[in-house]
């Protein structure tokens, strides 16, 4: 079997030539070249296919296609990894912007890094022809990496085009820190109970939104005063519920929010398990997951909501609240709650009670410091040197007379 790498002089040029795995059934070695322009390229070009070869890398270039690799590669990681279907869905997104750019019939073998930046310095989104924020921009070439990283390693390409390329800085959105007395205030004008303890849930217990309602009464124990957020099986009459990052936590439910889901137990439907959703809430959500096993989709979190947002934005305007151009959504309920506890509890207790899946993403996000922290520092100081102070008493000597930065002037002793 030839296993050189020769390098030859062609008309315009010069080309490397290679020969792949000899074939049983043929007797024979397919023949691979490419051709340069230059001859350092062509050098180059050979001594990094030889130094592949030497590593064990395919000799034969792969047939596959974007699509056909990158289809297979999912479904395999899907049952593998245990995607959850959120997660699933983003790369399916990621893969119809490579398909739109490349084309799905495109050799994965033959995008480049050059190519690769091209396709990345073109990103939009599916739809429309707005800027593609940061956050989705890191998530395009972190997902890029991971699928071309695994085509190196299962032998499909021999380099990940996306490996070197640096992916944008994403900052934490502005969003607005609501202040207690202007929770008050959004409850004081939402007109439903319902939305009421919604906004609870997000503002004191740090609920995500899909959380809150998908919330079971069954998950509330009214006797310790806790909640307990954990993934749940789906049924023929309600979809899964799926935790992001934490499997389960248990989260202190405070008097106020205990006060506000009392009156909404006893208004409860018999058989309605959740608790944010009456009798037609309740079909609609059967409603929903029906269409998505009659379609085979993935039933996703978000399909839990129904005009949240809207009704929210109306609230915040009620109650006259000038958020200064921040974000302020029910997310950022949640948001607040976490800072509220960043304020006053360890930060490892705030990860647990958030559900972070690393306490990086905690200490990032909520150590804000604003004016209030400062008059906390100086209480806190002042009530440790308290004790010191009282026991003094009245024996203590003026500071303002013992550090005067005077000299004492010495007498002349007789």
């Amino acid at each position: 079997m030839t296993k050189a790498v020769g390098l030859y002089r062609c008309e315009n040029g010069w080309k490397v030539r290679w020969f792949g795995e000899y074939k049983p059934d043929t007797g024979k070695q397919k023949r691979y070249s490419r051709k340069f322009a230059k001859m350092k390229d062509a050098v180059k070009f050979k001594k990094a296919k030889e130094k592949e070869m030497e590593q064990g890398a395919p000799r034969d270039l792969s047939t596959a296609t974007l699509k056909e690799y990158a289809e297979q590669w999912l479904k395999d990681k899907t049952i593998n990894d245990d995607l959850r279907p959120a997660t699933v869905l983003l790369y399916e997104l990621t893969m119809k912007r490579l398909y739109n750019h490349f084309g799905p019939d495109m050799l994965i073998r033959n995008i480049n890094r050059k190519s690769a930046k091209t396709f990345l310095a073109n990103l939009k989104p599916i739809k429309g022809d707005k800027k593609l924020g940061s956050w989705s921009r890191h998530r395009v070439i972190r997902q890029c990496k991971t699928l071309f990283k695994e085509a190196v390693k299962d032998g499909t390409i021999s380099t990940n085009p996306f490996n070197d390329i640096a992916k944008p800085k994403c900052s934490a959105s502005d969003w607005y820190y609501l202040k207690v007395n202007e929770y008050m205030a959004i409850l004081d004008v939402t007109p439903t109970l319902r939305e009421k303890v919604l906004y609870a849930l997000a503002y004191t217990c740090g609920l995500r939104e899909s959380e809150a309602l998908a919330l079971y009464w069954t998950n509330i124990d009214f006797g310790k005063k806790h909640i307990r957020i954990a993934s749940r099986p789906e049924t023929d009459d309600y979809p899964p519920f799926e935790v992001k990052d934490s499997d389960v936590r248990t989260i202190p439910l405070p008097d106020m929010t205990v006060d506000l889901l009392t009156p909404l137990l006893d208004k409860a439907p018999k058989n309605g398990p959740f608790v944010l959703m009456d009798e037609q809430g309740c079909q609609r959500i059967r409603k929903k997951w029906q269409q998505c096993r009659e379609r085979d989709r993935h039933w996703l979190n978000r399909y839990w909501s129904n005009n949240v947002i809207r009704n929210f934005h109306r609230r915040v305007r009620w109650a006259k609240i000038d958020n200064k151009g921040k974000e302020l959504t029910v997310h950022v309920l949640r948001k607040c709650c976490c800072q509220n506890w960043a304020n006053n509890l360890p930060m490892n207790v705030v990860k647990e009670f958030m559900g972070h899946s690393s306490i990086d993403t905690t200490e990032k996000f909520y150590s804000n410091v604003d004016a209030d922290h400062f008059e906390k520092a100086k209480d806190t100081m002042n009530e440790l040197l308290k004790p010191t102070t009282e026991k003094a008493g009245a024996g203590m000597t003026d500071p303002k007379l013992t550090f005067s930065g005077k000299k004492e002037q010495k007498k002349d002793v007789a």
